[in-house]
């Protein structure tokens, strides 16, 4: 055997003083692992004659078995955790989609002066409105206030030159524009100019065209005030030499050529026409300036909170214009958009009353009735009751023609009083109300209040119990 065969191979070393071999536990090993490029990993026999060594290769399978195992184990733990995070109870399902605990927002009571008021919508726009019209210029000289209020009706005329455009600001002696190569200009006067003023004429519009061109400088109250004389006449001409056009055949000035205004400077509101048109009817929408006029659209239900005489305060939101005011009066519920009054002058309306010497003035009502003017914000088809408002001041320009809020202070708290959020009272269907205030751990109460007035989203409360309710406390507004 070969165990045999080692053991007297060792014996008779020793018996010959031969130097010792290895210990038979080296061969042992050296049979189990067999170095790479020995002659028995070649697989060819050694010189003891043993067969080859194979003992190395099954040891490095054995290795590689092992890894594969401790791989696999690993793999299947790393599964089992991801597996688990996707595996839930039900139970831990349920907590994840329920909702989230309610919060509780609350309130401080404080103690302050309110101020009740109600709000609503106001139309601005001029509380007078002068609409002109125009009319081919008469050269006819004979004076006659039909011959040069008739000779140019119905003729068509044509706009050769425009001096103005809507937003402008004019003035005493201004000129407007040019019909048909002849000017028109305007003229301070309360009278329109209803006929031709030639020399010899006399009457409150000759007074009118004297004072104004006195304003001017063109006239030296040369003549007998309302008469055409020689001094008018003279102004007259240096005027129209100012203007850079020939005097009138007549000496004097025609109809269709001057528009008289009981006030300037004024702002044009509108212009119905362009160079080498014909000119709209009306021609020209003139507003003398500071008169706008303002009026609120109060709702009916609010009507017994307003009186004359309460403080107003106004407010453009899209020119970021404030103004003040107070209340000058209420009118009858309509649906009509408010408005002001609009003045014919010259042209068909001079014709209509030709010779009587009057204002032609034609209203389309007061505020807050219908009319034809350009008023604004008006609903035209919720009822409600105009509200006419004076302001402190002549409102700015820039608002014509706005829907403002118009705010109206109805009252105020005598002295500072309890004041919660209007969403920290709950009323139920019997008309009582309560606030709910919370104390030490979250403890809640209800306390009965009786409400008061109501400022910005804030209400006066007064507890029906003395005393439950302080200033500084908390009260729940949701939750």
């Amino acid at each position: 055997m070969e165990l045999t065969r080692r053991s007297s191979g060792f014996l008779s070393a020793i018996a010959e003083g031969s130097p010792s071999p290895r210990a038979p536990e080296r061969h042992f090993a050296e049979d189990l692992v067999t170095p790479p490029g020995s002659p028995a990993a070649a697989g060819g026999p050694d010189d003891s004659g043993r067969p080859p060594a194979v003992a190395g290769s099954q040891l490095a399978r054995r290795r590689r078995m092992l890894l594969y195992a401790g791989l696999g184990a690993a793999l299947l733990a790393v599964g089992g955790l991801i597996g688990a995070s996707f595996v839930k109870s039900p139970q831990q399902l349920a907590a994840d989609t329920a909702a989230p605990p309610p919060t509780v927002t609350t309130a401080a009571v404080v103690s302050r002066v309110l101020t009740s008021s109600v709000q609503m919508r106001g139309a601005v726009y001029p509380a007078t409105q002068d609409d002109v019209y125009v009319t081919a210029s008469s050269s006819d000289t004979s004076g006659a206030s039909d011959a040069g209020s008739a000779s140019g009706a119905g003729s068509a005329v044509y706009i050769s030159k425009l001096g103005v455009a809507a937003g402008s600001t004019i003035s005493n002696g201004e000129l407007l524009a040019e019909i048909d190569g002849q000017p028109l200009f305007a003229l301070t006067g309360a009278v329109p100019a209803w006929r031709d003023l030639t020399p010899g004429e006399s009457g409150p519009d000759v007074a009118e065209l004297q004072k104004a061109l006195a304003a001017l400088g063109y006239y030296d109250n040369g003549d007998t005030p309302g008469y055409y004389g020689a001094a008018t006449g003279y102004a007259v001409s240096l005027y129209y030499e100012h203007l850079g056009y020939p005097l009138p055949s007549s000496g004097g000035v025609p109809a269709a050529e001057v528009v008289f205004l009981p006030s300037l400077p004024a702002t044009v509101v509108a212009v119905n026409g362009a160079t080498g048109e014909q000119p709209g009817q009306p021609f020209l929408e003139l507003a003398a300036r500071g008169s706008l006029a303002l009026t609120g659209e109060l709702p009916p239900a609010y009507a017994g909170q307003v009186k004359a005489g309460l403080k107003v305060t106004i407010y453009d939101e899209v020119t970021g214009l404030h103004a003040a005011g107070t209340v000058a009066g209420l009118g009858t519920a309509t649906t009509l958009a408010p408005s002001g009054t609009v003045v014919d002058i010259g042209g068909a309306a001079a014709a209509a009353s030709s010779g009587s010497g009057g204002s032609q003035s034609g209203s389309s009502g007061d505020s807050g009735s219908s009319g034809d003017s350009g008023s604004s914000g008006g609903s035209g088809a919720t009822l409600f009751i105009p509200l006419a408002v004076r302001p402190s001041a002549p409102l700015a320009a820039a608002l014509n023609g706005e829907n403002v809020l118009v705010t109206v202070e109805t009252g105020q708290s005598e002295g500072p009083v309890l004041t919660v959020p209007v969403a920290a009272i709950v009323t139920t269907a019997s008309g009582t109300s309560s606030v709910t205030v919370t104390g030490a751990r979250g403890k809640r109460t209800q306390v009965p209040v009786t409400p008061g007035i109501s400022d910005n989203g804030y209400v006066q409360v007064t507890p029906v119990m003395p005393g439950a309710l302080k200033a500084g406390g908390r009260v729940v507004v949701s939750g």
